[in-house]
Parts: C-alpha cells; structure tokens; sequence
C-alpha cells in the first residue's frame, strides 16, 4: 500500500471514528464508548495519547477525583 493510499485510509478511519463517536453521543450509548476507552486504556501509549487528548480543565478534574461521570 502507498504512503498516499495509507493517509488516505487513515482519513477516513478518523472520521469514521469521529461519525461513530457522533452517533453514539446522540443514541446515548455509552457502553459502547466506554468499551473502547477500556481496551485502549489497557494500552500505556494509548493511554497517554488519551490523557494528552484532555483539556486542562478537564484533565485538573481527574487529577483531582472531581470528573463529572455520565452513568
């Protein structure tokens, strides 16, 4: 596969991704966020990437135990 053809997968693997979220927001499904969040928590550079992903508003509120929890 082509660097262009791999960038272009990885395209629309983002926005499938960013869709899915989408949906899932609307139909209030999230055990299947959270299912996904789980399995790539178990990962350390996942799980880095997802704690740089976070605000500092909402990255101060998990370090300090104040998260709003949705369910």
């Amino acid at each position: 596969m082509s660097t262009e053809e791999n960038n272009t997968e990885a395209n629309l693997l983002e926005h499938a991704v960013i869709n899915q979220l989408e949906a899932d927001f609307d139909d209030q499904d999230f055990d299947s966020m959270s299912e996904t969040i789980g399995l790539l928590l178990k990962n350390e550079e996942a799980k880095k990437i997802l704690i740089e992903y976070l605000g500092d508003t909402a990255k101060e509120n998990w370090l300090e135990g104040r998260t709003n929890v949705r369910y």
